[in-house]
């Protein structure tokens, strides 16, 4: 018959057996909290961190030169020299190869109108900058060009944005009031401009 373990003896091994059943326990308590916890949360922030950061990048495609420029155009200290320049090149006049310094707002405008579409600011470019000569010929041959187009002065693009409607392109770009805006359904594309606020259908 084995030698009896004196009482005290006993209960402090058995005392021992439930500390480490019970920090075994809550470790794995604490691990699949924290877990838990990290699938919760990463996918939320994440999402806000999406939306409530501001684009400050454009991709346009010139739709006459088959062009494409994804870039970077302003930070914390303001919009970046080189990229603006990158930007008055692809928004040239591909008529006759001239380009101007197009207003930096029309940029701001551009990135705005996508993030109230819910989408990357990703556009076709249809027309931006006109050289007067150029515009002054459309105009004679009846393509409807104003005289006095904001397209000459570098206020003005007509784009589609990729994947919107035309039509809800068209909605809140007159929601936002920030100028000029022309819809024209036959070439499905719409004018926004940094002029003054008026509306059109063309």
């Amino acid at each position: 018959m084995p030698p009896s373990r004196p009482a005290s003896r006993s209960r402090e091994l058995q005392a021992g057996r439930l500390t480490a059943r019970i920090r075994a326990l809550l470790r794995s308590v604490v691990f699949a909290g924290a877990a838990s916890l990290l699938v919760s949360t990463v996918p939320a922030a994440a999402s806000s961190a999406a939306t409530s950061t501001p684009a400050n990048w454009l991709e346009l495609y010139n739709t006459h030169t088959n062009e494409t420029l994804r870039v970077t155009f302003r930070d914390a200290t303001g919009f970046i020299p080189a990229a603006v320049e990158q930007l008055n090149q692809i928004m040239g006049d591909h008529r006759s190869g001239q380009q101007t310094t197009m207003d930096p707002q029309l940029f701001v405008l551009l990135v705005d109108l996508a993030a109230a579409a819910g989408a990357d600011p990703c556009y076709d470019i249809i027309s931006a900058f006109r050289a007067a000569e150029t515009n002054e010929k459309l105009r004679t041959n009846g393509g409807g060009q104003a005289r006095n187009s904001q397209h000459i002065e570098g206020k003005a693009i007509d784009v589609r944005l990729k994947g919107v409607p035309t039509t809800r392109l068209r909605d809140l770009a007159v929601s936002l009031e920030r100028g000029g805006v022309g819809y024209y359904p036959k070439s499905d594309f719409v004018h926004v401009d940094t002029a003054h606020v008026r509306y059109w259908e063309g």
